[in-house]
């Protein structure tokens, strides 16, 4: 089995440009990056020239994307808003496909926190879901649908429903190991040995058990020793905390 390749999270190093992003990554002994999409560096914010210099950059290196978050929510009430977060998620993935990156990374959505009460729109956003899997195989990227963290409005947040919703769309999944233990606790490590079949991507980074602190590991609660012992075999392990003393703090700390 080859090895686990692991890869920082551009959130500690946001908004610095991919390519330095890169750089600095390398340094710090990891195998690549994964781009979180967030403005500056959304989608479309890509100039031709800095595509070209990252990919030929990250020869030899592993890169993976994260879709945009921010407002981009397949789960909205509203068809046009439902419309614009595929269109994001479609755009990350050519991106993905022009950087040689392997897999995109996205939330499903969530529940507005204003307006009124709706049913959640379940069936257009797994359609739409289904069709960005597709658009995915046609460019050779794999499309993981990544877990919620327990927070007013997630809808994926309960692992077995995540597990289901992945198995059923045919879909690859990332599994945030912080998100899992803010939603379950230590409960999260015994759903592990059934998701990790569908598993592309982990997310590490630690939490005290009330917030999505994207601590670096080993400040905060998340039994990482025991995780790490069933996650070590999933193909990229990405940490993702907010800073680069986090970042090299943690990747000393994950179990070799």
């Amino acid at each position: 089995m080859s090895r686990t390749r692991i890869l920082a999270s551009s959130l500690a190093f946001h908004p610095e440009p991919p390519d330095r992003t890169l750089g600095e990554a390398v340094r710090a002994g990891f195998d690549g990056v994964e781009f979180l999409c967030e403005p500056p560096w959304h989608p479309a914010g890509w100039p031709t020239g800095l595509v070209r210099a990252v990919r030929t950059a990250a020869r030899g290196l592993a890169l993976s994307m994260h879709a945009p978050v921010a407002d981009v929510n397949l789960m909205s009430p509203h068809p046009r808003v439902r419309a614009l977060a595929e269109e994001e998620v479609a755009a990350t993935l050519a991106l993905a496909a022009a950087l040689g990156a392997g897999s995109v990374t996205f939330h499903l959505g969530y529940r507005p926190a204003m307006g009124t009460a709706h049913d959640p729109p379940w069936s257009e956003a797994l359609a739409a879901a289904e069709r960005l899997r597709d658009h995915a195989h046609a460019l050779g990227v794999d499309l993981c649908l990544e877990n919620d963290p327990k927070l007013p409005g997630a809808y994926l947040w309960d692992l077995a429903r995540f597990r289901g919703v992945v198995e059923d769309l045919g879909l690859r999944g990332t599994l945030d190991l912080g998100h899992a233990w803010l939603a379950h606790g230590a409960e999260a490590l015994d759903h592990l040995p059934s998701l990790l079949p569908a598993l592309r991507v982990v997310h590490l980074h630690d939490n005290r058990g009330t917030g999505d602190e994207h601590l670096a590991l080993g400040e905060g609660t998340v039994d990482l020793t025991r995780a790490w012992a069933v996650l070590s075999s999933v193909p990229v392990a990405v940490i993702e905390v907010k800073d680069p003393d986090g970042l090299r703090r943690s990747r000393e700390r994950l179990p070799r």
